[in-house]
């Protein structure tokens, strides 16, 4: 056989055995990607139905919540409570009016009184308008609406949330439809039922873009399977527009898996949606696959199989491709280089904070996650100065110290407090790094840091009663022992108060246990106001309280003692009268720790309180 036969044969050969192994290959290619077709889009329903709750749902939800207590815990309306007159009202008006203007989805904001009349009440007319204080002559009684009625029996500082109905004028729906939530909390002083804020959230937006998607038609119902929203709209607000049975028709035979909302399977998935909006909808989002991604992912197979069965073909004739072989390996790794690049890049501006400014502090970038976590667009902070987002309470010592680090040339490592846009503070550890030119001279500072403020916040919470708002006795107990150290080391004198509320028990059996929360708060709070700046108080336990003295000897401390008995005993505890503390006082000496100290206190107290209670008793 001449060579150009062998050539032929060998040719033949390889094209047949490519094909053959191409056939095979995307066979079992095509078997294994329907299976991962499947995976696929359960785990794109798990991450949509994730994506719509928790970054679309849970924040504005969450942010109305906290709109509704931050109103509700507001100093100006306590003062108005104690005395509504021309100028609290007008304090009211304003509050709510800037409140309702934060937030084009609010309609509506008021506040009722505990027989149910409205009070104060901001209103918007739709989402383009501005918010206007709605005038006294038209404040209407709500004492007969269910809102009313159900949120002024809740207990304190909870949050109630209505169904997701339609906005209703004059006893008809409104058209076009306007979707609304209210979201309502109680209002209690000094124990006491006194009315209610509630605010009216317009859903449209919402909604529209929890619906929103490409891969997957979206429906929510509520527990008794109406339709609350639709791809067709048509379909949306069932209960109001009379097609009780729509549910039926679109998922046949499958209502009672729907409603259990917990079914996941080929054909659709549900999600409770309860853990988010806590109302009596107990709603359910149900995600349907579009059958045109479900058939664009089998075609997109079905091409992928045939591709792989032509470039087995191609590859099987070695001459023809021997030489595209490693420019097209080079070139594929290029592209995926470029593309792991790209990615990465979008990665550290989304979730890395980072700023660059020149010598002069004028920002000159940003990255997306700086922008969110100070609360600034880009083009409000690009040419600013950096001190734009500085808080007030950080000295200007410490940013002194910053700037001479990096001025030299050096890194700087550390905490940072700021202040958001919105006046809230924020913490960053942060890394600022100086740039140089060639030249070795500074041209700009790359600062590259991490949000922490929800760690500060842990570590706030893990010294601070939630009760009284002083130190616990974790903190007291650090503290003392720090003192003690410091005392026995330098030879100075320590004292240390324990006091205790006189017949504490019996308010609680006579009042109640919010009277004696009442009283232990209160308690703590003329401590705090008479105690010296050098002093430490804390809540020891119950409703035992403890005053660390540094510097202090016995004589100064049982002073100190008898001017918080007698703050506690002229004090007007409202309903439960005048309530009275009895109070050990212990020195430091010289064989003494923290434990003894304690425990001379404490036999201290003991013998106040066998000795008639009210009163201070020292060491002899």
């Amino acid at each position: 056989m001449r060579n150009k036969n062998f050539r032929f044969v060998f040719t033949l050969y390889f094209i047949i055995f490519g094909i053959t192994i191409a056939l095979f290959g995307s066979l079992v290619g095509y078997k294994i990607q329907m299976i991962d077709i499947q995976e696929r889009i359960d785990k794109n329903a798990e991450e949509v139905a994730f994506n719509k709750k928790n970054n679309l749902f849970k924040p504005i939800i969450d942010k109305m919540d906290a709109m509704v207590f931050a109103l509700s815990k507001s100093q100006i309306l306590f003062d108005y409570l104690q005395n509504p007159d021309s100028h609290n009202t007008l304090a009211m008006d304003q509050l709510f009016l800037t409140i309702t203007m934060s937030d084009k989805q609010v309609m509506q904001a008021r506040f009722i009184d505990a027989e149910g009349k409205e009070k104060i009440r901001v209103d918007r007319l739709n989402e383009s308008s501005l918010p206007f204080i709605v005038d006294s002559a038209k404040l209407q009684d709500k004492s007969t609406r269910d809102y009313f009625q159900i949120v002024r029996t809740l207990p304190n500082e909870t949050i109630w949330h209505s169904k997701l109905d339609l906005n209703i004028e004059n006893g008809k729906v409104e058209v076009p439809f306007r979707p609304t939530i209210r979201i309502a909390t109680p209002i209690y002083h000094n124990g006491t039922f006194k009315g209610i804020v509630i605010v009216n959230m317009l859903t449209n937006n919402l909604l529209s873009s929890i619906r929103t998607s490409a891969v997957f038609e979206h429906y929510i119902i509520d527990k008794e399977g109406n339709i609350i929203i639709a791809p067709d709209d048509t379909l949306s607000w069932s209960k109001y527009t009379g097609k009780q049975n729509e549910l039926t028709d679109i998922f046949p035979n499958e209502t009672s898996k729907i409603l259990s909302g917990t079914y996941t399977g080929k054909d659709f998935y549900t999600f409770p949606l309860n853990d988010v909006l806590h109302n009596d909808d107990d709603a359910i989002l149900i995600l349907k696959p579009k059958a045109q991604y479900e058939y664009s992912l089998v075609l997109s197979n079905i091409q992928s199989a045939i591709l792989v069965v032509i470039l087995s073909i191609l590859v099987s004739i070695p001459l023809a491709l021997y030489a595209s072989i490693t420019p097209s390996k080079l070139q594929k790794a290029l592209l995926v280089s470029n593309s792991e690049l790209k990615r990465f890049a979008g990665i550290i501006d989304k979730y890395v904070v980072t700023v660059t400014t020149k010598t002069n502090s004028i920002i000159t970038a940003v990255s997306s996650a700086f922008e969110k976590v100070t609360g600034y667009d880009r083009d409000e902070l690009i040419g600013r100065k950096i001190n734009l987002i500085k808080h007030p309470d950080t000295s200007q010592q410490f940013h002194n110290a910053l700037w001479r680090t990096i001025e030299n040339g050096e890194k700087w490592q550390g905490e940072v407090k700021n202040i958001r846009k919105d006046g809230h503070e924020y913490w960053l550890e942060q890394t600022i790094i100086p740039i140089q030119n060639d030249n070795g001279e500074i041209t700009s500072y790359v600062s590259v840091a991490t949000d922490i403020t929800d760690k500060k916040e842990l570590e706030k919470i893990s010294v601070i009663d939630q009760l009284t708002g002083i130190f616990n006795r974790r903190k007291l107990s650090d503290s003392l022992q720090s003192e003690v150290n410091k005392a026995h080391r330098y030879h100075r004198p320590l004292s240390v108060l324990i006091m205790d509320i006189d017949h504490f028990k019996r308010i609680n059996d006579t009042y109640g246990h919010q009277c004696g929360d009442f009283a232990l708060t209160t308690v703590a709070a003329l401590l705090s106001k008479h105690i010296r700046d050098s002093d430490i108080v804390g809540r020891y336990g119950g409703e035992e309280f403890m005053v660390i003295c540094p510097e202090t000897q016995i004589t100064a401390a049982v002073s100190v003692g008898e001017k918080l008995r007698e703050a506690i005993a002229q004090y007007d505890f409202g309903i439960i009268g005048h309530i009275t503390i009895s109070i050990g006082v212990a020195e430091l000496k010289e064989e003494d720790t923290l434990e003894t100290i304690v425990k001379n206190s404490d036999n201290c107290l003991y013998t106040a309180k066998h000795n008639g209670r009210n009163q201070v008793v020292a060491e002899s």
